[in-house]
């Protein structure tokens, strides 16, 4: 079966709509109010967004779905690094060796903004408000994401699910019912620890009540942070 799409996010709604708007992506029409004119790359779900030292040409924001990032080791064993959800900004490693470092994959049906890097070149007459764009996104982009794989497994969990959660939530989408994306093996990879510990957590939290779970799909019950 299929795992559904995460829900589709506003253009104001993403990091990198200032960018697209000073680049020409986004048009403000008075008939027909906010115009995307920019490029969708629309993935299944195991398709790869780009690989690791694949040239970097463009920049990407997740609008729909959700992706993985992972370091793919000599002996090619994946180690998923973050999730990517809606709203969220993909390749800034362009800017530095214009090389992608890392794998992305879609973990559901996805659909990305792409700005190639080119467009960015182009808008010499509005460097100054490009620039301040950047330097915002960047700063964004470095913000410290929770270490979700420290802690007690309990900790991890609930860490994951509610971060997951909150991240929807700012984007304006569902942030009390949503799909996990990923498999249990998944955030078992993400929170360094064993399928079966993910498991037996995700089931207990169920049974306690913090939260509803069917498959993928989530709902917050009364799950709340460690103290």
């Amino acid at each position: 079966m299929t795992t559904p799409s995460t829900g589709t996010i506003a253009c104001r709604s993403c990091d990198l709509y200032e960018v697209c708007r000073l680049c020409g992506m986004i048009a403000l029409s008075e008939q027909r109010g906010l115009q995307r004119t920019g490029a969708l790359r629309t993935l299944k779900p195991g398709t790869r967004l780009y690989r690791a030292g694949e040239p970097a040409h463009s920049l990407f924001a997740v609008r729909q779905g959700m992706l993985k990032t992972v370091d793919v080791g000599t002996d090619g064993e994946e180690r998923i690094v973050s999730v990517n959800t809606p709203g969220d900004m993909l390749g800034m490693e362009a800017f530095g060796n214009r090389i992608y470092a890392q794998d992305v994959v879609a973990l559901q049906p996805t659909v990305c903004c792409e700005l190639p890097l080119s467009m960015l070149s182009e808008q010499y007459s509005r460097v100054r408000e490009l620039a301040a764009a950047l330097i915002n996104l960047l700063s964004r982009a470095s913000a410290p994401r929770p270490m979700l794989a420290r802690g007690s497994i309990r900790e991890r969990v609930a860490g994951f699910i509610l971060d997951l959660g909150a991240r929807l939530e700012q984007r304006g989408l569902n942030g009390r019912q949503f799909s996990l994306g990923m498999t249990r093996q998944e955030i078992a990879n993400l929170l360094d620890t064993r399928i079966e510990t993910v498991s037996r957590t995700i089931q207990k939290l169920g049974r306690e009540r913090a939260i509803d779970i069917v498959g993928q799909k989530v709902t917050l019950r009364s799950l709340k942070p460690a103290a």
